[in-house]
């Protein structure tokens, strides 16, 4: 008796079968992720994979394909397996060296765009550079400068800035905690490590286990960068203002303490979920 010949995988079967394996363990997200795994395997884009739907896989497109789910349910974010990650509409490249963008941190770019173009820029932190960038792309600075304090952060950096062309940013390595900054910016950009070393444990495996920890906490309660941040108001120039990445409600109060009403004015801009995500500091 002949055998069987192996099923055929189409593009469309893939999704299918991928969408209700991942979601049931609990990748809520399932059907976007497929479609990036697939897109990255055959070098196609969103809109393509559904107009070539019924494309099938080769045999090593398929094996990648396996190996791409496995590393997923394991835990592994979907960005660290493809190396890139979604910001603002565009593509970066991303490594264990790098914090993944989230989508709630583009709520520094939408609030940059209601204030309208600014000539001087710094971001502390930059990471991938994916906030520095967006800003140049956007049009809404004049020139920026991104620190960090890792040297492989920054090399991640600079190759985002030649991947999207941009040429008007300076990158340099610093320490914040520790070094001053002796220049003065209009604006003054930061998702600063917030989480506190108590809160570490209850993160989402694919985050803790993942992400560089330096990324994701001070070592202490998470305030420390807001305090420097406070003690170097000279950084800003006259009716300038920075936008700091905050961890949510509860560290709204402790900010209020950091940032006193004589000094500075405060205001919490809400994400897409209702949760307090930037502090805008004049």
């Amino acid at each position: 008796m002949t055998p069987a010949p192996p099923r055929t995988w189409r593009i469309i079967d893939l999704i299918k079968w991928g969408e209700d394996y991942f979601k049931s363990h609990n990748i809520s997200n399932a059907r976007r992720e497929l479609e990036w795994f697939l897109g990255y395997i055959l070098d196609l884009k969103r809109i393509d994979l559904y107009l070539q739907f019924e494309q099938p896989l080769s045999k090593a497109e398929l094996n990648t394909f396996r190996s791409f789910v496995m590393r997923r349910i394991k835990g592994e974010p979907f960005q660290h397996i493809i190396g890139i990650a979604p910001f603002y509409g565009r593509d970066f490249k991303v490594t264990g060296a790098v914090l993944v963008p989230r989508p709630e941190t583009e709520l520094i770019i939408e609030i940059l765009k209601k204030h309208g173009r600014a000539g001087s820029v710094l971001e502390i932190g930059t990471g991938s550079g994916c906030i520095a960038i967006t800003v140049l792309l956007e049009n809404l600075a004049d020139t920026v400068i991104a620190t960090d304090v890792s040297k492989s952060a920054l090399a991640i950096a600079r190759e985002n800035a030649e991947r999207h062309k941009v040429s008007q940013i300076s990158f340099r390595h610093h320490d914040f905690l520790q070094d001053d900054i002796s220049s003065s910016f209009d604006v003054v950009l930061s998702n600063p490590p917030y989480i506190g070393t108590d809160e570490m444990s209850g993160l989402q495996p694919e985050v803790r286990d993942h992400d560089p920890p330096a990324a994701l906490t001070d070592g202490a309660d998470g305030l420390n960068f807001y305090r420097r941040f406070a003690r170097q108001r000279a950084i800003l120039n006259t009716g300038g203002c920075m936008l700091l990445e905050i961890g949510g409600e509860h560290q709204v109060p402790e900010l209020e303490k950091i940032f006193q009403p004589a000094i500075f004015s405060l205001k919490f801009h809400k994400d897409h979920l209702g949760i307090p995500r930037v502090a805008e500091i004049r």
